[in-house]
């Protein structure tokens, strides 16, 4: 059930949520016990609705104050909302120039700023950057700023060419909604020649064409920086702030490519070279079968794989024999908006367990490798490792990161219970290595006392499923909370914690140290 709050145009969003299949009710006002009432797994809420809007764009073109009436009763209103899932839609700005207002005056702007300042820190779905790049345009449409709707033609036709608002904007919330749903791309794959770069990388012109990868220091740095498609590895570094792990799959010699795609030293900042991808898979294979070992080698579902390419050919390939796989389709300049914006791409949660994922990716992908050599060579590579895995009961702090692992956390787990009831007792668990900090992984609850307590959910992320430690996490939980049942359920995507109750009844593995720790008080 999907909540919308408001009154401006969100009828209209309504019927494109449902022909999306999706069950929707409208409120127009804010009220707790309604929302509450209606158990919802989303709540999309226009704090400036059109009794707002329409009292403060009627004040800008009389060249008044707009009142803060508005203002004043979203921030009364905002805590209310905010015990929900939460997504509030954006602010949307009075146009300016010669098709809308000729200039606001500077007490006009500041009401508008401390409108938009009252959303930030909250998720927000920004209406009027939709609109923009869908070519809707605020000061061309039927009923002013506040629905976007085109203005029509005589046939029915839009005046604009545009898109439909409702449409765009639905799309947006439903992207929250797969967030909230836990559904998150883990990895990108994406292709080099003709995608990352200007061309192929093998072609005699390619430095001419790339100077950003020039190894010559006579190339002007300006010229490198402006000539580099920037916007895809912008792109691209954002989804590796989120947390999404990058591969590179390339058809070509990989040799060439370790030699001829490293940045210069002045644009390292700026742009992907080698180094800013978690797993390389160069050659002349199949690129559906680069996909399967890269999912191997990061322990993760083939399903949590996106894949861009310039090619249809070889995206067609991937479709056909990595089923599973999401594959981007269009041009290469459109990549960039679905990675920033599109369902899968953003977590609903943000922790501080994102900006240790790239390190984490790369030690599971040295594990994988050594697996491959026998499980004596594996073994002595764990040992070698250093691995270390603490326990402790969880603190305020690690709330946002748990939420997290329940949601993003599909094949380690034991029973598929997302939802921590009022009372649990909750332990998380840490894990680092030589080659990593991999943060906070694991966490699972407790509930009942004496012969009836047992474990309600064990979740550990897929980053340290290579590493062998979920059942040491397991057994020091247990060792926690002595006597509890554990019973593991299949839930259809959990096939990696099958036998995991079994081996923690022997305690942790000889490759770990473990340590159980308390929070300071």
């Amino acid at each position: 059930m999907i909540v919308l709050v408001g009154r401006c145009g969100l009828e209209r969003l309504a019927d494109a949520l449902r022909r999306a299949g999706e069950a929707v009710a409208v409120l127009p006002t804010t009220d707790p016990s309604a929302i509450a009432a209606l158990s919802p797994e989303l709540v999309y809420a226009d704090l400036f609705d059109r009794d707002w809007m329409r009292a403060s764009w009627n004040a800008a073109l009389r060249g008044i104050v707009p009142p803060a009436d508005g203002v004043i009763l979203a921030r009364a209103a905002l805590p209310a909302l905010e015990r929900f899932p939460l997504v509030l839609r954006g602010v949307r700005w009075p146009p300016l120039g010669s098709a809308g207002l000729e200039g606001l005056r500077p007490n006009t702007i500041a009401a508008w700023s401390e409108a938009a300042a009252l959303v930030l820190g909250h998720r927000v779905v920004d209406v009027a950057g939709l609109w923009a790049r869908h070519g809707i345009l605020q000061d061309a449409v039927r009923f002013g700023v506040g629905h976007g709707e085109p203005e029509l033609g005589e046939l029915g036709e839009s005046r604009l060419g545009a898109g439909d608002a409702a449409d765009v904007e639905a799309a947006a919330v439903l992207a929250w909604l797969a967030a909230r749903r836990g559904q998150i791309i883990k990895v990108i794959v994406v292709d080099l020649d003709d995608t990352l770069v200007h061309g192929e990388i093998a072609a005699g012109d390619f430095a001419d064409r790339n100077p950003a990868w020039a190894a010559e220091a006579s190339v002007d740095s300006d010229m490198a920086f402006w000539k580099a498609p920037r916007g895809l590895h912008d792109a691209l570094r954002v989804c590796r702030m989120r947390g999404i792990a990058l591969a590179l799959c390339s058809r070509n010699d990989p040799a060439l490519v370790h030699a001829r795609f490293r940045l210069r030293r002045d644009l390292r900042e700026d742009l992907c070279d080698l180094d800013s991808f978690d797993v390389v898979e160069v050659g002349f294979g199949t690129k559906s079968g680069a996909c399967r070992r890269i999912a191997q080698r990061l322990g993760v579902a083939l399903g949590t794989l996106a894949f861009l390419d310039d090619n249809e050919v070889e995206r067609a390939e991937v479709e056909a024999n990595a089923p599973g796989v999401r594959v981007l389709a269009g041009e290469v300049a459109g990549f960039r908006e679905t990675l920033l914006t599109g369902a899968g791409f953003f977590p609903w949660a943000r922790s501080d367990a994102a900006r240790v994922r790239s390190a984490s990716w790369k030690s599971g992908g040295a594990v994988a490798h050594a697996t491959g050599n026998g499980e004596a060579a594996l073994t002595r590579f764990l040992h070698g490792l250093e691995l270390i895995v603490e326990v402790r009961p969880a603190v305020d702090a690690d709330a946002s990161r748990v939420e997290e692992l329940l949601l993003r956390t599909s094949q380690l787990r034991l029973t598929g219970v997302a939802a921590i009831p009022p009372g649990a007792r909750v332990y998380v668990a840490w894990v680092r290595d030589r080659l990593a900090d991999h943060g906070l992984v694991g966490a699972g609850w407790f509930v009942g006392e004496g012969a009836g307590r047992r474990l309600g959910e064990l979740a550990v992320s897929c980053r340290v499923l290579p590493h062998r430690v979920a059942a040491s996490i397991l057994a020091l939980m247990m060792a926690e909370e002595p006597g509890a049942v554990v019973d593991r359920v299949d839930t259809g995507k959990n096939a990696a914690s099958a036998g995991l109750v079994e081996e923690s009844m022997g305690g942790p593995a000889s490759w770990v140290r473990a340590c159980v720790s308390r929070p300071p008080r």
